[in-house]
């Protein structure tokens, strides 16, 4: 149970409440704590839950397949990430994404019901529990108006620049970073792996990227000009990446 409350500690679900609170309430909702190793499907697309779900360790992602059978990848989060809780919430709506482990994962999964309880009197850990995920359904409202202005951008520097802008993490030195490899990142935007890394390419030498991995900063100033022309942005390159 302490190792779960080091966890939703970091959980926006059950944020302003003491570990006893949290305890206390965990017991009230009846959980279930499950494991999945990576690649296993948590939810299928399709299918319905009435389970809501919060991350203790290791990393999900949440998929979309297009009709041409392109899947774009669209959230990836890790511990005290919540999912399906729009979708458990719902009557009977099915799940428009499939959720799989990125990585070994275990997750405590929450009855839907338990957290309404209907007609029962709420405490004021209850109380803070149900506007807590009411505001957490608001934040994914508004992460996925800025998803759809991300994929509504024509083209890749474009694309790239707004996630690094919008969406990418905080490093230090005034840097942001990105949970997602080359091909995950790729996914995300919504192109092909090695498009992603020529754009890449062509920014790092264009002076608007400084590229260290997943850490990505960005340059002051205009590109550089060759010739006084701006270099193109659709110039083949390969940098391994």
């Amino acid at each position: 149970m302490e190792e779960n409350l080091t966890i939703l500690r970091r959980c926006s679900l059950f944020a302003g409440l003491s570990d006893t609170q949290t305890a206390a309430l965990l017991q009230s909702l009846h959980p279930v704590r499950r494991s999945f190793s990576k690649g296993e499907v948590l939810l299928l697309a399709g299918y319905e839950t009435q389970e809501l779900g919060v991350v203790l360790c290791g990393q999900i992602e949440a998929e979309k397949q297009t009709a041409d059978g392109v899947t774009l990848t669209l959230t990836r989060m890790g511990p005290g990430g919540i999912f399906a809780d729009i979708l458990a919430g719902s009557r009977g709506a099915k799940s428009p994404v499939t959720v799989t482990a990125a990585t070994d994962v275990t997750v405590l999964l929450i009855p839907y019901k338990s957290l309404l309880r209907s007609g029962v009197p709420l405490d004021a850990a209850h109380a803070a529990v149900l506007q807590n995920l009411v505001a957490a359904m608001a934040d994914k409202y508004f992460a996925l108006d800025r998803r759809v202005e991300l994929l509504m951008l024509h083209s890749l520097r474009e694309k790239v620049l707004h996630y690094l802008r919008t969406e990418a993490l905080p490093a230090p030195g005034g840097a942001v970073r990105t949970p997602y490899t080359r091909a995950g990142l790729a996914a995300y935007l919504g192109c092909e792996r090695s498009a992603l890394c020529r754009e890449l390419s062509r920014m790092r030498r264009d002076g608007i990227l400084q590229i260290d991995g997943r850490v990505f900063r960005l340059l002051p100033g205009v590109p550089p000009r060759q010739n006084g022309r701006p270099v193109r942005a659709d110039r083949e390159e390969n940098d391994g990446m």
